[in-house]
């Protein structure tokens, strides 16, 4: 057996979640997050245990995931209250309170972050703090606001200075607040760069799914309904191999939608189920 150091691991949980190989990503973070410790590095160790809770937080394993937040906190505890980890650590409160429904506290929450990741040069925190904060604006009633926000994140995606995970997740978490929004134009251009950036990635799984349902949406809206019936079929597929339950119900929502408006009751029903489960 192989065995990697520690930046191995690192990339090999970045390259795993990328592919869709979600659990393996997941295992690879472990036992970064564990080498971290043993070495005394509390930041790096504290930032893999961010991770490990951010995306099983995503996959609602919400136990899990506060586990490992909370072991990140106590990894932090000695270190300064402005290092980016700490700022890392105020997303998910932010989404919490986004979750709430307290939009005030999550845009100030999400701007304490932001500010952390600018002062220490950290784009990844900015990026996705400033899309937090601008959805709990948006969604508190101050949409120009909150759309300024995420326009702002969206510079910082399109420029390339950002990660490939944070990227695919800004990028579909704006399009997201775009379409909850009916702000259509956005959610058009948006979903057209997501669609290039998942194109020039071909081996890419777990984005590459998700920009299909998005695709049909705007399909769906546009009333291209046979593209939008195979743009989401296609992003089941994608979405199958990552193992991805949640997108695989979204897609087959817009699939049921287009046969509903088309009249075919019966391959709606169906749809709707597969959804449903």
């Amino acid at each position: 057996m192989i065995r990697l150091d520690v930046d191995e691991l690192e990339l090999a949980a970045t390259t795993a979640y990328l592919a869709g190989r979600v659990p393996d990503a997941l295992r690879a973070l472990q036992r970064a997050q564990q080498e971290h410790a043993r070495r005394g590095d509390h930041r790096r160790a504290a930032r893999a245990a961010f991770w490990l809770g951010f995306l099983l937080l995503g996959r609602g394993e919400l136990a899990q995931g506060s586990g490992w937040l909370g072991r990140a906190g106590r990894l932090l505890e000695r270190e300064p209250p402005d290092c980016p980890e700490r700022g890392y650590l105020l997303v998910p409160e932010a989404v919490a309170l986004l979750k709430a429904g307290d939009h005030a506290a999550a845009q100030a929450t999400a701007a304490r972050a932001a500010g952390i990741g600018r002062r220490a040069g950290e784009a990844d925190l900015v990026a996705l703090a400033l899309f937090f904060q601008g959805a709990a604006a948006a969604e508190g009633g101050e949409v120009a606001e909150g759309l300024a926000l995420l326009d702002e994140a969206m510079v910082a995606v399109v420029a390339g200075e950002l990660s490939p995970q944070v990227t695919g997740l800004v990028y579909c978490g704006v399009i997201d607040v775009c379409q909850e929004l009916a702000e259509l134009r956005r959610a058009r251009e948006w979903t057209g760069a997501l669609a290039a950036w998942c194109d020039s990635r071909p081996e890419m799984v777990t984005f590459t799914g998700q920009c299909l349902v998005h695709r049909a949406e705007i399909l769906r809206l546009g009333g291209a309904f046979a593209e939008a019936v195979e743009a989401a079929r296609r992003a089941a597929d994608r979405l199958a191999e990552a193992d991805d339950e949640p997108a695989i119900g979204a897609a087959s929502y817009q699939r049921a939608e287009v046969h509903r408006l088309l009249g075919e009751v019966e391959a709606a029903e169906d749809a709707y189920r597969l959804a449903g489960r």
